[in-house]
């Protein structure tokens, strides 16, 4: 079972690990005041690692003597390193590549080539798909030595790596006692509640700078009582392709996908949904592959109380967003009119949903309910929007365009409803439970 390893840089953090669930040590003898003063704390029943970044071997050599004979496990050193193999049986092995991440061949010759000196550890770059994959490949290939390694994924995308850790086989996982200082990194109490079978989702898109979703959904894992967490997946068009198989991977029971994704995933879903068929989008996907469309619940808890029936009504946009929009506003019975910088898109989208396709040219303010399916407005607002009319934009918390829609004496709302209400139709799709919604709202009201 991995070990779960507090990074330590304070001697008065030793207790407080130790309470919070961690069964390691690393200890940061560089970043820690007087480093050559006696060294009692390394005797411990814990796994225990001793770490000092510097280029001056000599004095690293002895202070690493010192802590063996403290009762330090391993020392880390670096592959580079002179010292590389003066601790035979005694060394962490490590490197470290901070812009990428190799295809698992040079994984698994790099491996080889640390275990000649201890036990081999490297922490790569994660961006994507491919690079999870090449780490749970080549870890799977490492995992029949039989010997111990540590392997990691480093940056947001590669947090899954460190949840789980157990399952790549990974002697431990680096945490942080409190406040983490790299992305993705966890804390030891979260590391400790997660344990080695948290159930794992994530939302896809790119680049995925932007969501909230992380928060409002493990808010609702730790409401619900739930060993899991929620993770970001950013994932290039070319590595869509490749998102069953990091889900069989890393066991990641569902996805939520976001722009622009919500079309390129129909290609590899086993089954759809109804209103996924219908909609010809998705933005949910069971651990089954198969697809579901949510925004459009989201866009009914913001908008039926307006009554769209017989409204005229404009969707700015013809990407995967909004096609459930359109959807929506069909089955309610409105008027819809469809704008896109791509007159084709628009056009095509209105085909499908009984619409009307509009040049953005010939925009007028006769619309009683806008919505903005775009990243950005493509319109000038003030071309479209008339006073009293009510205007949603799926993009969170505010937009400019909302903020100039309310100059114009429009009723407003941002994508937060639509957010969390498609966020809570996909929790209770994966786990089988409705989720607390209150929990969700405070979330992401905390994360803006």
């Amino acid at each position: 079972m991995t070990e779960i390893c507090a990074v330590i840089t304070r001697i008065e953090d030793i207790d407080t690990a130790r309470s919070l669930g961690c069964t390691a040590f690393e200890f940061r003898l560089d970043m820690m005041e007087n480093p050559n003063a006696a060294l009692p704390f390394l005797s411990c029943p814990e796994l225990t690692i001793v770490t000092i970044r510097s280029d001056e071997d000599e004095s690293r050599k002895a202070l690493f003597e010192k802590a063996l004979a403290a009762g330090a496990d391993f020392v880390d050193i670096e592959s580079d390193s002179n010292l590389r193999g003066v601790f035979p049986g005694r060394t962490v092995c490590s490197y470290h590549d901070f812009e990428k991440t190799p295809c698992a061949e040079e994984i698994v010759a790099l491996f080889r080539d640390l275990s000649r000196s201890g036990v081999p550890k490297a922490a790569f770059m994660v961006r994507g798909p491919r690079d999870l994959l090449a780490i749970s490949d080549a870890a799977s290939e490492i995992r029949t030595w039989g010997k111990p390694f540590i392997i990691i994924g480093m940056g947001d995308a590669g947090k899954i790596t460190r949840v789980r850790a157990d399952l790549l086989g990974s002697l431990v996982s680096y945490c942080a006692v409190s406040r983490t200082s790299a992305p993705g990194q966890l804390t030891v109490a979260e590391a400790a509640a997660l344990g080695p079978a948290a159930t794992v989702c994530a939302v896809v898109g790119w680049p995925l700078t932007h969501t909230f979703s992380p928060a409002i959904h493990n808010a609702a894992f730790s409401a619900a009582g739930i060993r899991g967490t929620y993770v970001k997946l950013p994932t290039p068009e070319a590595e869509v392709p490749l998102l069953p198989k990091v889900m069989e991977s890393y066991g990641i029971e569902g996805l939520n996908v976001t722009i622009p994704h919500k079309q390129a995933v129909l290609s590899f879903l086993k089954t759809r949904s109804p209103a996924a068929e219908k909609i010809g989008a998705v933005n949910t996907i069971t651990k089954n592959l198969e697809g579901d469309n949510t925004d459009w619940i989201g866009i009914a808890e913001t908008l039926d109380r307006f009554s769209p029936k017989d409204k005229n009504v404009l969707l700015l946009g013809a990407g995967g967003a909004a096609f459930a929009a359109a959807y929506y506003f069909a089955e309610r019975g409105a008027k819809l009119s469809i704008a896109n910088r791509t007159a084709e898109k628009a056009e095509a989208l209105a085909a499908r949903f009984s619409g009307t396709a509009v040049p953005l040219s010939s925009l007028k303010p006769e619309y009683d309910i806008v919505l903005n399916a775009s990243p950005v407005c493509p319109a000038e607002p003030a071309a479209f929007i008339k006073a009293g009319c009510v205007v949603m934009d799926m993009v969170y918390p505010d937009s400019p365009f909302l903020e100039a829609a309310r100059t114009l004496g429009a009723e407003t709302f941002s994508g937060e409803t639509m957010l969390i209400h498609q966020g809570a139709a996909a929790f209770a799709k994966w786990h089988g439970i409705s989720p607390d919604i209150s929990a969700m709202e405070n979330a992401f009201r905390e994360a803006e």
